[in-house]
Formats: structure tokens, sequence, C-alpha cells
């Protein structure tokens, strides 16, 4: 049986476009993506133009930097497909997410200095311990959303809202605002995954840890501790000599975690912890 490839198709300018997203020439282009042949681009020369022969499976259209665009000799609005709702750039400082037509477009970053911070921890766990540092990522994200969505007062995240021009309470808030606890979380997990010490005793200091944290940041610990039994449920058993590879970045997370978490996708999916954001309290 034959099977039909489907490609994207462009026209000529549609190409140029493409050339200039990409940062790359044309010729090279139609080198490396044999959609973008000469016998498979579409008539007319005028105005841009792109057919997709398929429709995403998940994900958001989040605004691409502006600055970016601009260096690129972009002259118009650009929308990226990402897993997760938000992108940052770091280097002009900016966040921007899949919201359209509602509030600014763009968050500049220059008075949240402790957001570009936590952006560059999860670059970093990333580089450093690969999947797994994503995934522990993945899971404090998780836990500050369920903190978020009970607790939107607190008030480091109500001042980070006002400060981006955000309303406190409203959704799209969320992942702006809890970033930095999300970080200082994902380290204090990724010590827990390391030390492989996980009797009652062992867990019970970690959480004393954590919840001494919670309360230096404002979220109330009784209201939040919940989510922390959670994912210590599914950490409770590690992977015995896994944490101490001869290459010191590999990390293999705990069997409860891997049985759930997905190697792929948002931050939701990517955690052993199932609640998504948007969930009422009732729901998660």
């Amino acid at each position: 049986m034959r099977i039909k490839a489907r490609f994207p198709t462009v026209n000529e300018a549609g190409l140029r476009y493409l050339a200039v997203l990409a940062d790359r020439a044309a010729d090279l282009l139609r080198r490396d993506l044999p959609s973008l042949g000469a016998e498979r681009l579409l008539p007319g020369q005028e105005a841009a133009e792109w057919r997709w022969p398929w429709e995403p499976v998940a994900g958001h259209l989040v605004r691409y930097c502006p600055l970016c665009a601009d260096a690129l000799g972009v002259g118009e609005a650009v929308w990226l497909m990402a897993s997760d709702s938000w992108q940052v750039c770091l280097r002009h400082g900016y966040w921007s997410d899949d919201s359209r037509g509602r509030g600014p477009d763009f968050v500049q970053l220059a008075g949240l200095p402790e957001t570009v911070t936590a952006h560059r921890v999860r670059q970093q766990l990333a580089r450093r311990w690969g999947s797994a540092g994503e995934e522990l990522f993945a899971d404090a994200f998780q836990v500050a959303v369920y903190w978020w969505t009970r607790m939107p007062d607190a008030v480091c995240w109500v001042r980070r809202a006002w400060t981006a021009g955000l309303d406190a309470r409203e959704m799209r808030a969320a992942p702006l605002v809890i970033y930095p606890e999300v970080a200082e979380l994902a380290r204090a997990m990724l010590d827990f995954e390391r030390a492989e010490q996980r009797d009652t005793a062992d867990r019970s200091r970690w959480l004393a840890g954590v919840e001494q944290l919670m309360a230096g940041w404002g979220v109330d610990v009784t209201e939040g501790r919940q989510a922390l039994l959670m994912w210590l449920g599914r950490h409770r058993t590690g992977v015995p000599g896994a944490s101490r590879p001869a290459d010191e970045c590999r990390l293999m997370l705990a069997p409860g975690h891997e049985r759930i978490a997905s190697r792929t996708g948002s931050v939701g999916q990517r955690s052993c912890l199932t609640w998504q954001s948007g969930m009422t309290a009732a729901e998660m």
C-alpha cells in the first residue's frame, strides 16, 4: 500500500516570508524541506499564502516577542504554537501568552526580576537534569497552581499581577505570578529526589522545610499542604542508585511519578499531579 505524504504548501511570497522568519536563505530551506520545492509551490506571487494539511493536536498559540520579530524583519504579529500557554524572552525581557484581545499583549519583566530568575532556573534544571528536571519543574508548577486556585490573594502574587498590569484573579495571571515560587519549590523537589531518603521521618523533615518556605511566601500552610502530600505519595519509593550515576547528570524519578507523567506536552501533562489550571478548587 502506498501512503501519500501531506506537506504544508506555500507560494513564492510565502517562501520568502518563511525564510525571513527562519533567518535562513530560501534556497537552503528548499534543500532541507522537500515541501518547499518549486513543483509544490502554490500559484500567486503577490501576498504570502500557506496551507496546512493538518490541525494541531494540542498546544497554544502564543505571541512571539515583538523585538525578536523586528530583528528578523517581520512587520506584523507573529504567533507560535507552544506546549505551554506562555513564553518568556530573556533577551528582551518579555512575557507573552495565548490571550488575544484581553489586556496587554506582552508583559515587560523589568519590574519582575524574580520571574526572570525563575525562568533561568527552569532552563538550568532542564540542561542539567534533562527530562527529570523538566518534570520536577512541572510538578512544582502543579502544586503552585493548586495553591493559587485556593489563595489567589496571596500578597506576593497580587503584587506581581499589578506590576504586570493584570487582574490578580484572572487565570492569565497565574503562571506569571507563581513562577518564582515554582522555581524554588522545584529545587526543593530535586533535593528530595537526589537524597534517596524517603522513610516517614525523611518525608516529614522535607515537608516541614517546604512549609517554612510557604510561610515566607505568604501561602497558607494548612490550606496548601494537601498538594505536597499528594506529591510525596507519588514519590514515596525511589530508584535505588539511580540518582548517583557516573555522569551525575541523569536522574530517574520515582516510579509513582513515571507511571503518570508524560514525557512531552505542557507542564500539566508532564507532571504526576493531574489537575489542570482553570479547574475549581473542588475539582482538584
